[in-house]
């Protein structure tokens, strides 16, 4: 085999991942190997302090970079629970679902920030930033529940 057809895990543990929209989830930690098939299963990353870390499969990965790993798809399970504020910074409420199509986020169901708060949807493409929270961008429009 070339060279260039083989990578270690010294090469992915530690290097940042990357959706498709550019956004960091967070560091490399695992190689997950299948025993039988001695193949590479998926990754695990590391999403920052008190944040569970998140499997990701290798059916997700588009290509294992010199600086990062690039990932083909957006992995849902990254945004639910976290909160959704406004472009102003006022909390709106917390991801509770996720309306995907076949590969990609279309919208997130939001939970408003009170108990009796109707629940909302968000639309991907209404998404200014994504950190430690979700940031809409200041001319979403709310889609109605």
């Amino acid at each position: 085999m070339k060279d260039k057809e083989i990578i270690t895990s010294d090469e992915i543990l530690g290097k940042e991942a990357i959706d498709p929209h550019g956004f960091i989830l967070g560091v490399v930690t695992k190689v997950h190997i299948d025993k039988k098939d001695k193949k590479v299963i998926g990754i695990t990353i590391d999403m920052g302090f008190m944040k569970p870390d998140l499997f990701i499969g290798i059916n997700y990965v588009k290509q294992f970079g010199i600086d990062a790993v690039f990932l083909k798809k957006v992995p849902s399970p990254k945004f639910q629970g976290m909160d959704v504020l406004s472009e102003d910074g006022d909390i709106l409420g917390k991801i509770k679902n996720i309306v995907m199509d076949k590969k990609n986020i279309k919208e997130f169901e939001i939970s408003g920030k009170k108990l009796l708060d109707k629940k909302f949807n968000v639309k991907y493409s209404d998404i200014k930033e994504v950190g430690d929270n979700v940031i809409l961008k200041k001319e979403y429009k709310r889609i109605g529940r």
